[in-house]
């Protein structure tokens, strides 16, 4: 292998752990802040010289903005096992990463799982078969393979953010979360629920450092909580990430392999459209850009029959991809 290349290939393992911690941790380096117009059109990245009449002004899609989309998905990559059409894993985590290549600048914008959106129903081969509204989560339960199945969930957040154009994937299985968190020596936690049902340990006001399945309990259970909805579990997650965070950024000021061998053991949990040099790309790009600013779409849970339905605030999501992804412009 020559030495560029052995170059490329550890800052793309660099890039792969850094973007391990953002699924998982949701706040790498960074903090979260969140924020009458006509609605914006589908296809809001097309042609440079389409316009966009919002808010009493025109807009044009803007050309120096980079989407990324990263996956968590919430069953063993392992799992070779093929259920019926539909029922494959899901995306238990969804963020957006919103690259202003101008002002080098980057935005994350974490999408709740329950989110309502039009969705492909696909066949195994990836064909499409038709089209129904439902969580964003099942976006991902179609296809016969990883990368199709990671294909219509870009899909499914692009309908939803008005056709935006997303160009990039990175997914990794949630049954990864017990390997990570047993790499760094476990992560502790004040627990913030009642978790004995499922693990007697997991005390709610006690602190516990997790180990193992104990992490991915920790970070995945809701059902039969006293607040299961999705909104509350995310507020679980970023307190265990945030615990993560400190001990996956300790461990890789102690040791500069660190960043290289975690990847490789998570490797068979890992799925993306990245080369290796588009990824030594986004690591230089995220390492320029410094902070990450990141939103939390606005809206509100509903419970509908058994399952919750997150139904986004569609002012706020249209004030959202105007912001990001248009420019304002003059028009004669």
């Amino acid at each position: 292998m020559s030495r560029k290349r052995a170059q490329l290939n550890k800052r793309a393992a660099l890039c792969l752990a850094a973007a391990v911690v953002l699924l998982l941790v949701g706040v790498l380096f960074l903090h979260f802040w969140e924020e009458d117009h006509s609605r914006v059109p589908q296809g809001g990245t097309g042609p440079e010289d389409e316009l966009t009449y919002y808010d009493g002004a025109w807009y044009r899609p803007r050309r120096d903005v980079e989407a990324v989309l990263l996956m968590g998905i919430d069953k063993a990559a392992l799992d070779e096992t093929l259920p019926v059409q539909g029922e494959y894993e899901q995306s238990d985590f969804l963020l957006l990463l919103v690259i202003d290549r101008k002002s080098m600048t980057c935005t994350g914008i974490h999408i709740n799982r329950d989110t309502m959106t039009e969705i492909q129903i696909l066949t195994d081969s990836g064909r499409v078969e038709g089209t129904f509204t439902g969580q964003i989560t099942l976006a991902h339960s179609y296809g016969g393979s990883p990368e199709i199945r990671c294909r219509n969930a870009v899909t499914a957040v692009s309908k939803l953010m008005y056709g935006i154009k997303i160009d990039r994937y990175i997914s990794i299985a949630m049954d990864g979360i017990p390997v990570l968190n047993d790499l760094v020596g476990g992560v502790t936690v004040e627990v913030m629920d009642d978790l004995t049902g499922i693990d007697s340990a997991l005390i709610q006001g006690e602190t516990v450092t997790l180990k193992g399945q104990q992490a991915l309990t920790y970070v995945r259970a809701r059902h039969g909580l006293a607040d299961p909805t999705n909104t509350h579990r995310m507020e679980r997650q970023k307190q265990y990430l945030d615990g993560l965070q400190k001990k996956l950024l300790k461990f890789g000021e102690l040791d500069e392999g660190f960043a290289l061998s975690t990847v490789m053991e998570l490797n068979d949990y890992l799925v993306s459209n990245c080369s290796v040099e588009q990824l030594s790309d986004l690591a230089d790009t995220l390492e320029e850009c410094g902070e990450v600013q990141y939103r939390t779409l606005e809206g509100e849970a509903v419970l509908e029959d058994v399952y919750y339905e997150f139904h986004v605030d569609e002012d706020a999501l249209q004030r959202t991809v105007m912001e990001l992804f248009y420019d304002q412009v003059e028009k004669d």
